[in-house]
């Protein structure tokens, strides 16, 4: 398997993840609110961040939903694991978090925008993402699927 990039630095440079808290979680409902207790935790300490309420809110908003996406559709009733890498970097300066599953993989593109015209009960967890977060981006490997969620600061 290729290191990502957060690995690659690391072996250069053993300080790049000192700002890195990992997660494992069952991709269960149930388990997910600890999520938002790891994002104060890392974010409290900013105390630059302007709106802190918001921005943390929104954050973990996003994180939920794409977690609460790879529990429904992902694994779809079936046990499994969401691994959940909260990184604060500082040049630039950035929270990135990387969700790992074994789950079902799916094709993006394919994804709607929900029609905000015609109210609905549920569709609209990606769409939050993309509003909420600065970068989103999916990676659907064979049994390993991977989102990267970036917000700037």
């Amino acid at each position: 398997m290729k290191p990502t990039a957060n690995q690659q630095e690391a072996f250069v440079n053993p300080l790049a993840l000192t700002n890195t808290v990992r997660l494992e979680l069952p991709a269960i409902h149930k388990y997910l609110n600890v999520i938002g207790s790891c994002i104060h935790a890392m974010l409290d300490r900013e105390q630059a961040l302007k709106e802190q309420d918001s921005l943390f809110y929104n954050i973990e908003l996003a994180v939920h939903e794409a977690c609460t996406n790879i529990v429904e559709h992902a694994y779809a009733g079936i046990s499994g694991r969401i691994e959940i890498a909260f990184t604060l970097s500082e040049e630039p300066r950035q929270f990135i978090i990387e969700l790992r599953d074994r789950g079902q993989s799916f094709n993006l593109a394919d994804v709607q925008s929900p029609d905000l015209e015609q109210p609905q009960t549920s569709g609209y967890g990606l769409f939050l993402v993309h509003q909420l977060m600065d970068e989103v981006s999916y990676f659907p490997e064979p049994g390993n699927n991977r989102w990267r969620l970036v917000k700037n600061f």
